[in-house]
């Protein structure tokens, strides 16, 4: 970590070399008395009263909660801290900025900003100032955007179709006839079905035309929700899909869409997480404006702080319309493969969503290799996964969860701990993609005239990009070998700005790796909720994947060691029943499991006495192994007294062994060889998962709470005797959270 003397000194050191170029003298230092001259922008001024805390090296608002300088693009941090010294160098015109990292990334970033009239050197001459961008219009969030132009009106653009007319056209009972005009949108809160019977609409970056496919909307108030467009009236117009009744048929609107309520059971999970409780209804601002279009289905007309529309930025749209159009080559379909990369909160996973979604347009299947552990799309926290879709997704990652392909368990939402087996994971599941997704037989038989022989990859990294995770990103992306790479390029807090290529970045033309490179603009702070922090989405994923119902699956349909070929994503949600009130599986674990492995920082140092402590309400990974490559801990399992444990003990092999899903043990009885185990996962796959693993990843206390105790209790036992449980303050050593203080100096930098 550089002291503030070392930075000072650079600072002097790179003034002095900036004077004698500069034809101006450098501008003072915006004091709260004098406005500041930065042609940008200016930054807000702190209106609050003055702390009575002594401090004379403080100007402006400081945070305690706050770790690191938020930077923005464009714009001057509101919150500077301005540190002011008989010390500091001539004239006092350099602004000093120390920004602290979290969590795994560990590296400490200094930015000098010297206030002078010739930007061009001093961007010269600092290592650290981002590569600039064009800058791209973005919505303002301080004022209410207009969401939906269209406007309801019955038997004009809403029809409520007879019970003759639905079954005419095979829809179900409950369903909304909307005709949209061309260029009006529609924005919609909740979840339903959507259908278009007429032209084409846009939404979430995709253009759906009118066709037989029902598409599953998820729109809560967590995530940026969809805005329907009427993009074409003519597509498919002489195509006869629907027999529409004669009054819908003969009006002058443009897209004629169907929207039917869903009924899942996802609302639910606002019951099980509170957080989240409601997110699917309008918000008190906009109860009284929202139109009920179907039984759980509001339109919204203005966005609000927490109802925030899905806008698909310029460079995005360029690139995504890039990707599309198949590069010039001898072989009309090219195995592509694409890689999204870039900082934390900079939108990558919403990318690479709409990527996939734009590529399944065109092909029957596409494969989606996810390498973030911490916000995973399709799985639970802590699972590298590869998965395969055969439909579009309109929802956030909680609305869709899936059983993956071919998976492994690292057990952490950082593969800091763990970083080789992490990267062993990543190269086995990209030699499952190429041996047996990439390529397959042409399926001749089917109407379906999208390509079927070819399965492209869809590659989401992580947004650790600093130090060790760098490291990591550039090693996936060499053993990927993609095709096509998206970076976004985010505030310089996210991640260290990367060094401009020494090639054109235009898509038409290819980097020396053979690689197309696309560089995007990351999402606006404005268009991102900021209720919900990222903790919130991770365990909303974890409780969503424990409640959710996938389709049966027998032995019959899933022969093979890896899952067939086809998505397998949750159609149904139970959330009637918390936890600890549903039906586990009993399992005699001297007959079911072979092994029981320990993983993360900390856990070799477990005794096998202390086995049964540890795994007692844990999660734990379901893993098959390939047969004879891994030993059972005891020859005879039946006469094993204790669970077959083995300290400090390496994870399976990714190459010979695949994760099929998480479960959580809810009990183990101290005097038989029985437990119970909750988990999603199928009884025919459950049943080959001979190894169980246990990782970082723990259960989110939503889940071990009892919804449906009016007395706040859980399963009719009292508040205070819960075990695991305590409310209130905590006592002893240790049981406070640690608050580490960073604005306070030593006396050397004063």
């Amino acid at each position: 970590m550089l002291s503030a003397i070392a930075v000072r000194r650079a600072a002097q050191a790179a003034l002095k070399s900036s004077q004698p170029s500069s034809s101006k003298q450098p501008s003072p230092l915006p004091t709260p008395s004098t406005p500041s001259p930065d042609p940008i922008s200016e930054p807000k001024r702190n209106t609050n009263p003055a702390s009575k805390r002594k401090s004379s090296a403080v100007n402006g608002k400081s945070s305690r909660n706050s770790k690191k300088a938020k930077v923005l693009p464009g714009r001057v941090p509101t919150t500077a801290r301005y540190f002011e010294s008989k010390n500091t160098v001539e004239g006092g015109e350099d602004v000093i900025m120390v920004e602290s990292s979290s969590d795994s990334e560990s590296d400490v970033q200094v930015k000098l900003v010297l206030d002078s009239s010739d930007d061009s050197e001093e961007e010269a001459q600092n290592p650290l100032v981002p590569v600039e961008l064009p800058l791209y219009p973005q919505p303002s969030g301080s004022e209410p955007s207009q969401l939906s132009t269209f406007r309801p009106t019955r038997d004009l653009n809403v029809y409520e179709l007879s019970a003759d007319e639905v079954s005419a056209m095979g829809l179900q009972t409950e369903t909304s006839v909307l005709s949209i005009d061309l260029e009006e949108t529609l924005a919609l809160l909740g979840t339903y079905a959507l259908t278009v019977l007429k032209g084409s609409v846009s939404i979430l970056g995709i253009t759906l035309s009118a066709s037989k496919v029902v598409h599953y909307v998820f729109a809560p108030r967590s995530a940026p929700i969809p805005v329907l467009r009427c993009v074409s009236t003519a597509v498919n117009a002489d195509l006869n899909i629907y027999p529409l009744p004669p009054r819908v048929r003969n009006n002058h609107g443009g897209a004629v869409v169907a929207i039917e309520k869903l009924d899942t059971g996802v609302e639910g999970l606002g019951r099980v997480c509170r957080v989240f409780d409601g997110v699917f209804e309008p918000s008190r601002w906009q109860r009284s404006s929202a139109e009920v279009i179907q039984r759980g289905v509001s339109l919204v007309t203005h966005s609000t702080r927490d109802v925030l529309p899905f806008v698909l930025p310029e460079s995005w749209s360029i690139s995504l319309r890039a990707a599309e159009t198949p590069p010039s080559s001898s072989d009309p379909i090219p195995l592509s493969v694409y890689v999204v990369k870039g900082p934390k909160k900079s939108g990558k996973s919403t990318f690479s969503r709409t990527l996939m979604n734009r590529l399944l347009a065109r092909f029957q299947r596409v494969a989606y290799l996810e390498c973030d552990v911490g916000q995973s799309e399709f799985t639970p926290g802590g699972l590298v996964a590869l998965n395969v879709i055969d439909s579009p997704l309109f929802g956030p990652p909680f609305t869709h969860p899936s059983l993956p392909y071919r998976a492994h368990y690292v057990g952490a939402t950082s593969p800091r701990c763990s970083p080789a087996h992490y990267l062993g994971a990543i190269q086995a599941l990209l030699e499952t993609y190429k041996l047996e997704v990439q390529t397959s037989m042409p399926d001749v038989e089917s109407i379906d005239t999208r390509v079927t022989d070819v399965t492209p990859l869809v590659v989401n990294t992580m947004g650790w990009t600093k130090g060790l995770g760098a490291d990591l990103n550039a090693k996936i992306e060499e053993l990927a070998e993609p095709t096509h790479v998206f970076e976004i390029i985010g505030p310089e807090e996210k991640g260290w700005p990367t060094a401009p290529p020494a090639y054109d970045t235009l898509y038409n033309q290819a980097a020396p790796s053979k690689a197309f490179q696309y560089t995007l603009e990351a999402i606006s702070p404005n268009l991102t909720n900021t209720h919900f922090n990222a903790v919130d989405q991770r365990n909303l994923n974890i409780l969503s994947y424990f409640h959710a119902i996938f389709p049966s699956i027998t032995s019959a349909s899933f022969p093979s060691p890896s899952a067939p070929i086809r998505q397998m994503t949750a159609t149904k949600w139970e959330t009637s029943h918390p936890l600890c009130a549903r039906y586990p599986y009993e399992v005699d674990w001297s007959q079911a499991f072979d092994q029981v492995i320990l993983i993360g920082a900390g856990y070799e140092d477990v005794i096998p006495s202390e086995i049964s402590n540890v795994l007692n309400g844990a999660i734990v990974g379901l893993v098959e192994c390939e047969p004879g490559t891994e030993d059972p801990v005891y020859p005879d399992p039946c006469s094993a007294l204790e669970l077959p444990y083995t300290q400090a003990r390496h994870p399976p092999v990714p190459s010979t062994s695949t994760c099929h899903g998480l479960a959580l043990i809810r009990a183990i009885s101290p005097s038989s060889s029985h437990m119970h185990i909750l988990t999603p996962v199928p009884p025919a796959i459950l049943a080959r998962c001979r190894v169980i693993v246990k990782g970082e990843l723990e259960l989110p206390i939503w889940g071990m709470l009892d919804f449906t105790d009016v007395n706040e209790g859980v399963a009719g036992v009292e508040k205070g005797r819960v075990p695991y449980l305590q409310w209130g303050k905590s006592e002893g050593l240790g049981g406070e959270r640690r608050r580490v203080r960073r604005n306070l100096m030593r006396k050397a930098q004063m």
